[in-house]
């Protein structure tokens, strides 16, 4: 008899999911270093970082022994109205690797629940401030199609149509703009200095339009993740600051992703003129082995949180927890003792530099993009044309590479890399093996491909029948 499966999924269509559970890589039982096995031992390369997240890798029972050490010490204490040393000692560690440019570190669990602080943050930032004229300030603006998480003010940020069919009314005040994704013309230009400019004015327009005395914020991810690795430069950045400093607007930078290392700077935000005023960060904070988030703010920000009732009415359970607090502390030292930010920036430019040389080879590749160990390839039917590929034709790439050995993660027409920072050159090496062979669209390959599939399907399906 079938056993029943009760474990809803996210983002997971459960009928398309369950024929296929127990192929390839969909059911992970064990992670080493940068690699991750299924049930039958088969090794792969995680090159999507177990959802962009394991920065120093698997395994770690340095990180296991800190979680132990403070269970046993305090398994947990709350910070409301009281505190405890690993989250003072957190936040030390996370002001003190911006310089102390950031004063205060709001501590949570999850990369949403970093965003939903920072926009709570910005409104009641405004709503007491000690100039009047500010108070009425309340609008947040973002990238069209941007991924700042899956609560309800993240998913009001991104203006995705299927937010709005399925959980409208969302919450009002947050508009967007498109971003500079000169690609795909974007602004009317495939030049993306010409594109970045047009932005910038349309960013402008939006803000007299709406009324300065309304506009409170605008939020980026400094690196595109989910919309397709979409990189900005910095001068882009740098010209935004001083346009929302001229309407007294704050810059929050989502960093969840790009933090700690990913980008081949400890903050992307470190390339930046001037940093923005709020800072959040997840993932990379504790490389998965516990849930950890945190937003940071300067003593500006925190001005108009002093006095009488003007604290940040803000909180969850797990806020600042000692067993995460700790855990992270351990990893945030992995990363530096290491020099993972060094072998980010090195080992990426190598990879990014192999998959380019193979767009001669490989016409599908229509752009390949991304900083440090945070790599695009847009694939598409005619470079000229620019046309993407159909989501079929992108599965079928996606599994020849997990029937190669690399897990990769993709969203409609691009696959992304997001390895552990921890990667060799001979570990890209591989990646990149796996990836030539499985963009290779010809005839005979498509048909080794349909082969190396079926074998995945045979090998599961015996497996299955013999447990």
């Amino acid at each position: 008899m079938e056993r029943a499966y009760h474990l809803w999924n996210p983002f997971t269509d459960l009928e398309e999911f369950l024929p296929y559970k127990d192929v390839g890589p969909m059911t992970i039982v064990r992670g080493e270093g940068p690699f991750v096995y299924n049930e039958a031992g088969k090794k792969f390369i995680n090159a999507s970082g177990s959802l962009w997240n394991v920065a120093v890798g698997h395994g770690r029972e340095e990180l296991a022994d800190i979680a132990f050490e403070q269970m046993k010490k305090l398994c947990y204490s709350s910070c409301f109205r009281q505190t405890h040393p690993k989250a003072c000692e957190l936040a030390d560690c996370l002001c003190a690797l911006t310089g102390n440019y950031y004063d205060k570190a709001y501590l949570g669990s999850n990369g949403s629940e970093a965003v939903e602080t920072a926009l709570k943050l910005t409104r009641q930032f405004f709503r007491q401030s000690k100039a009047e004229e500010k108070r009425g300030k309340y609008k947040i603006l973002s990238f069209k199609g941007c991924y700042h998480g899956v609560s309800y003010g993240a998913i009001g940020l991104s203006g995705d149509e299927i937010n709005e069919k399925l959980y409208a009314p969302l919450p009002g005040g947050l508009l967007q703009v498109e971003p500079p994704y000169s690609y795909h013309g974007a602004y009317g230009t495939k030049d993306q200095a010409e594109c970045e400019l047009k932005c910038l004015e349309e960013i402008q327009r939006v803000i007299e339009r709406e009324g300065p005395d309304t506009m409170a914020a605008f939020i980026a991810e400094p690196v595109m993740g989910e919309r397709g690795i979409i990189t900005i430069s910095d001068s882009f950045f740098d010209t935004l600051m001083e346009l929302l400093d001229r309407y007294d607007m704050l810059m929050i930078a989502d960093e969840v992703t790009t933090g700690f290392g990913r980008t081949g700077e400890l903050f992307a935000t470190d390339r930046w003129r001037k940093r923005p005023d709020i800072l959040c960060l997840g993932k990379g904070i504790s490389s998965g082995y516990l849930p950890v988030s945190a937003v940071l703010a300067t003593k500006e920000v925190y001005e108009n949180f002093k006095g009488e009732d003007h604290y940040f009415q803000h909180g969850s359970t797990s806020s600042g927890n000692p067993v995460c607090s700790a855990v992270a502390l351990g990893n945030i030292d992995i990363i530096l003792r290491e020099n993972l930010v060094e072998n980010s920036r090195k080992t990426g430019e190598y990879l990014m530099g192999k998959i380019r040389s193979l767009m001669e080879e490989r016409p599908v590749l229509g752009e390949v993009r991304g900083r440090g160990l945070m790599i695009g390839m847009e694939l598409v039917k005619d470079r000229v044309s620019r046309e993407p590929l159909s989501e079929s034709e992108m599965f079928e790439i996606v599994a020849d590479c997990a029937s190669l050995g690399v897990i990769v993660y993709y969203n409609r027409n691009v696959i992304a890399l997001f390895p552990p920072l921890i990667i060799t050159k001979d570990i890209a090496d591989h990646i990149y093996s796996a990836l030539k062979t499985a963009l290779d669209t010809g005839q005979k390959e498509e048909i080794l491909k349909k082969k190396r599939l079926l074998k995945e399907l045979v090998t599961s399906k015996l497996r299955t029948a013999n447990s």
